[in-house]
């Protein structure tokens, strides 16, 4: 497995635990930007998969929110 696999392979399993964690603690605040992490590391894994010559799937819908946006 290469480097950049193994490290996204360890950032799904510390945002499954986060998400395990903020979910145990009932801490709703945390679960937008978690989301947000998440799809963000589905991006990733498509990306990662297309350059290693996966197979076609269709990309992953990403949302972009600006920082003067946030609240």
């Amino acid at each position: 497995m290469d480097r950049l696999a193994e490290l996204s392979a360890d950032l799904k399993r510390t945002l499954d635990d986060l998400n395990d964690e903020a979910i145990r603690r009932n801490v709703r605040e945390l679960m937008p930007p978690l989301a947000w992490l998440d799809e963000a590391n589905r991006w990733l894994t498509f990306e990662l998969d297309r350059l290693n010559g996966g197979p076609a799937h269709d990309p992953v819908p990403f949302t972009y929110i600006p920082v003067e946006m946030r609240k």
